[in-house]
């Protein structure tokens, strides 16, 4: 990887593995890596808007967008923010009713 991060979300999209945020023991990250399948190598992708680490990550179903729920940077987070893989932009969501931080987010497909 690009920068060493713990505490990071991970989501497997069709063009790769997205790391995000984390703490690297310093601070609390924003950024965000693309391990490309094609070109076996990791590449820095657009960072969030707030560095956070134990967020949850989910696809979308359709692999359009990566949401980003809660987490931590010195205190619990109810922030939502979606990535979208288009366009390469960050944009905020409303809140979470409730702030989360080492949580889990699963997208079920019915």
């Amino acid at each position: 990887m690009c920068d060493a991060r713990r505490a990071l979300g991970v989501v497997p999209m069709p063009d790769g593995i997205y790391a995000i945020g984390g703490y690297d023991g310093q601070k609390y990250l924003s950024s965000m890596e693309k391990y490309c399948l094609i070109t076996k190598k990791w590449i820095r992708m657009k960072p969030m808007n707030t560095a956070r680490c134990t967020l949850s990550a989910v696809a979308s179903a359709d692999c359009q967008f990566i949401y980003v729920l809660g987490g931590y940077n010195g205190q619990p987070l109810d922030l939502v923010e979606r990535y979208s893989i288009l366009t390469d932009t960050w944009e905020y969501l409303p809140p979470m009713r409730t702030k989360r931080f080492m949580h889990q987010s699963v997208n079920i497909i019915l």
